[in-house]
């Protein structure tokens, strides 16, 4: 899940920086789709799949909120899902300090920084939509 998710957000990169008339364009568009099907695709095998041990928990909740935030279909939307990571944090962490939890651990960690990587990107959040819900509401904070 991991490494489908960074793939994502690099190919969303890719095009962020692209003008719609350069003829690569087209590709690296074609590319970020693919991505984007690839890591929902990732992603839903691991909601879909038994929790075999009590580590898999916040595994299967870190994917599940990873597939709704990049399923978002607004930048509100997807700042309210990044901040129940930060409120909810009991629920995105793995207990324990044997072999399997603190491995969890660092790949629970990996997802965090992935949350951050993706609120970065303009096709999930629009910097004006935050600018103008920054004026009314104060600061948006994102998960990091």
């Amino acid at each position: 899940m991991i490494g489908s998710v960074s793939g994502y957000i690099e190919a969303e990169r890719d095009i962020e920086d692209a003008a719609s008339w350069d003829p690569a364009f087209l590709h690296w568009h074609r590319d970020a789709e693919v991505a984007r099907s690839a890591v929902l695709s990732s992603i839903d095998h691991i909601r879909v799949s038994a929790a075999v041990r009590p580590e898999d928990l916040p595994l299967k909740r870190m994917a599940t909120l990873l597939y709704a935030l990049i399923e978002s279909e607004s930048s509100s939307e997807f700042l309210r899902l990044a901040d129940f990571l930060d409120s909810h944090e009991q629920l995105f962490s793995c207990p324990g300090t044997g072999p399997v939890a603190r491995r969890v651990s660092q790949m629970l960690t990996a997802a965090r920084m992935q949350v951050a990587d993706l609120a970065s990107l303009s096709a999930l959040v629009d910097p004006l939509d935050v600018a103008a819900d920054g004026a009314d509401d104060g600061p948006v904070s994102v998960a990091a």
